[in-house]
């Protein structure tokens, strides 16, 4: 496996396991600035570096702990305030190798900062990365950044949500392997109640005949203190919060009636056993022409609302990679298609998932996400239940609005 394409699977990785917002769009912007730097790195003949996951710092140690590196006083938010951050709050008993990451003052509108990095205890390494964003205030818990993820879509070992004390949640994720060479994920999302929200991904990998280690080199624990730390605030004040409220969830029922009433003509489909009661989101299987995939979709009306940045800026980031489209009605959609990897790492074995996204003119978002699955949660390459196009059509519809 190259070294971009080594970069590419550990931040989609981080993105496929985090909670909403800071998914797609940090991996993919991560991966876009990996791209670049392997493409300057190659023309200047030097061999390209491998980017990997990051995540650091630490709000409180207790005694039985190793202390963190301490960092720099009167830290700018400057170029790389991010990694320097991380790097700083990683344990000092540690080994860090392939440091990078963004900060608030070289982004374009609309993109969030973030740094990665790889960290080993001395029993193998693991890619850490944390993105910071923000939300809407007050915070719901209907807010799809503070969600689970979606158990049809990742094999979800554990996930617990949290409210603590003074308000602000935490939600605490592991996702298990599909197969036995597969990546483990831990991830802690933090949200404050001032609308600040820090996700910290550690993702680590198996190879065949060597699954991923189970135990992180960074404890959840330890990962928590790095995700609530104080030292992120700095690059906060870069990132202004929302001037309104957010708008009011779409229940889980809502979303099956107007999914069923948007999809193809002889196309079924089934949410299966049990009671979905995921704000905003349903998922289950499609079938249409002898052909069955498995459907996630989320809806959110006023997405983006009240933010600085322009949030079709933010949608074509989200989008990055896809083919859009601008509809008569003014809707803005995206669709594109995501590699995603097999057992033994090879083209050969690698499935594939579709992605479509719209914005409609009244600011409301819908996504769909479309795979097939084999065993184990493996994604396969099986032709789809629906088309691009028809999964564009899907999302893009006006019904959506009144969901």
């Amino acid at each position: 496996m190259t070294s971009e394409e080594d970069f590419a699977r550990a931040l989609r990785a981080s993105a496929d396991h985090a909670p909403e917002p800071a998914t797609e769009l940090f991996a993919l912007a991560a991966e876009r600035r990996g791209r670049t730097r392997v493409r300057r790195r190659r023309a200047a003949g030097a061999s390209a570096l491998a980017l990997v996951a990051a995540a650091g710092c630490a709000l409180a140690l207790l005694p039985d702990r190793s202390p963190a590196r301490p960092a720099p006083a009167a830290s700018p938010v400057g170029q790389t305030f991010m990694s320097d951050t991380l790097s700083s709050l990683m344990p000092a008993d540690g080994r860090i190798t392939n440091l990078s990451g963004t900060s608030p003052d070289d982004l374009q509108p609309g993109r969030t900062p973030m740094g990665w990095l790889e960290y080993d205890d001395g029993n193998g390494p693991a890619r850490v990365l944390l993105t910071i964003d923000r939300l809407a205030t007050p915070l719901s818990d209907s807010a799809a950044a503070l969600q689970c993820p979606d158990t049809l879509n990742q094999p979800t070992a554990a996930c617990q949500l949290t409210t603590r004390p003074d308000g602000s949640r935490l939600i605490t994720t592991t996702i298990a392997p599909r197969w036995e060479a597969g990546d483990r994920v831990w991830t802690v999302t933090y949200a404050t109640t001032d609308g600040r929200i820090v996700n910290a991904t550690e993702v680590a990998s198996g190879r065949p005949g060597h699954p991923a280690r189970e135990q992180p080199p960074l404890t959840q624990e330890r990962l928590l203190d790095v995700a609530t730390s104080d030292a992120w605030r700095p690059a906060f004040t870069v990132l202004r919060a929302s001037t309104v409220p957010p708008a009011a969830p779409v229940g889980s029922p809502a979303v099956l009636a107007a999914l069923r009433a948007t999809l193809p003509a002889d196309a079924t489909f089934d949410p299966g056993p049990g009671t979905q009661d995921t704000p905003g989101r349903v998922h289950g299987t499609v079938s249409l022409a002898n052909l069955t995939s498995q459907l996630v979709v989320s809806v959110e009306h006023g997405w983006q609302r009240g933010f600085p940045a322009d949030p079709d800026t933010r949608f074509r980031n989200t989008g990055f990679g896809g083919r859009f489209k601008e509809h008569p009605d003014g809707t803005r959609s995206y669709v594109k298609e995501v590699p995603v990897p097999g057992p033994d790492g090879t083209k050969d074995t690698r499935g594939a998932e579709v992605i479509a996204g719209a914005l409609l003119p009244d600011g409301t978002m819908v996504t769909a996400k479309l795979w097939t699955y084999g065993p184990n949660y493996q994604v396969t390459r099986d032709a789809p239940a629906l088309s691009q196009e028809q999964l564009v059509a899907l999302v893009s519809a006006p019904s959506w609005a009144h969901a």
